[in-house]
């Protein structure tokens, strides 16, 4: 596949990814009930990225808010994590990957309890003895005190809300590259481009573009956007782009350029015969 120049339109920030769950468990018997299920604490952000340099240690933190009228209690861990080539979450006990932060990556506290309407900082610290030489990254998942809603007839619902943020660690100078490396039709039932992107670098990679089919005469029929996706190290994503329902019978260049940070775009093609 090939690269092409880099179009400005295309450079945007990184985005940030929710992780979030509400576990919920109903006590007695009753008919379907409908609850008001809120998180009561604001996390922000939902994913950082700590760059240390030199010897020196570097901190950052989580900050959590109580924007409700009634104390709220909350206990942080840490998890490791990775993706599926889909783009799915997968998460493993804490340390017991090979890209897991282990001891470099610092938490603190365990947990917290805030007062109405107040806030506090989680801290997260890279020690200075123990800087990786590559990036590792976890995720910190705060989590409320069960809360417990008193229903009709007796029944009562409890429900956990546990925000994940996900830390990456990177120290500078890592390389980064991508590489497009297969692109198909495929019918999953309807039709799409499945496009097979590769981070081949050394950072973790939030990557945006578009898919444009065009004729024979180098005209652009149809074009469509494809939305920010993240990519670890080493790992591949299967992006799929539907294709226009409208696009006219005949054959094209189905071409797609993606910017990942780099200083080129990355450009992969294939032919398309529509019917």
């Amino acid at each position: 596949m090939r690269r092409a120049s880099r179009s400005p339109s295309l450079a945007g920030a990184e985005s940030r990814g929710r992780v979030r769950y509400a576990v919920l468990a109903l006590f007695a018997l009753g008919t379907a009930i409908s609850v008001d299920a809120r998180a009561q604490l604001l996390v922000d952000p939902l994913e950082l990225t700590i760059n240390p340099t030199g010897s020196n240690p570097v901190s950052s933190g989580i900050s959590l808010a109580n924007k409700s009228d009634k104390p709220v209690q909350a206990t942080i861990s840490r998890s490791d994590w990775d993706r599926t080539e889909d783009g799915v979450n997968r998460f493993f006990p804490p340390g017991s990957t090979a890209k897991s932060c282990g001891a470099a990556l610092r938490v603190s506290p365990a947990s917290v309890r805030l007062e109405p309407h107040s806030s506090r900082i989680v801290r997260l610290t890279v020690q200075a003895d123990t800087i990786p030489s590559r990036e590792c990254w976890d995720i910190v998942f705060i989590e409320e005190v069960p809360q417990r809603s008193q229903l009709v007839k007796g029944n009562s619902l409890e429900y956990i809300f546990r925000t994940g943020v996900k830390v990456y660690v990177a120290p500078a100078g890592l390389p980064t590259d991508a590489a497009v490396e297969q692109m198909a039709a495929v019918e999953t039932p309807t039709r799409q481009i499945a496009i097979r992107f590769h981070n081949t670098g050394a950072t973790h990679l939030v990557t945006r573009g578009r898919l444009e089919f065009r004729r024979a005469d180098n005209t652009v029929a149809k074009e469509i956007s494809i939305a920010d996706f993240p990519t670890l190290p080493g790992a591949v994503r299967r992006v799929l782009v539907d294709v226009p329902s409208d696009l006219t019978p005949g054959t094209y260049i189905a071409l797609v350029l993606l910017d990942y940070g780099g200083t080129e775009l990355l450009a992969g093609q294939i032919d398309y015969k529509a019917k």
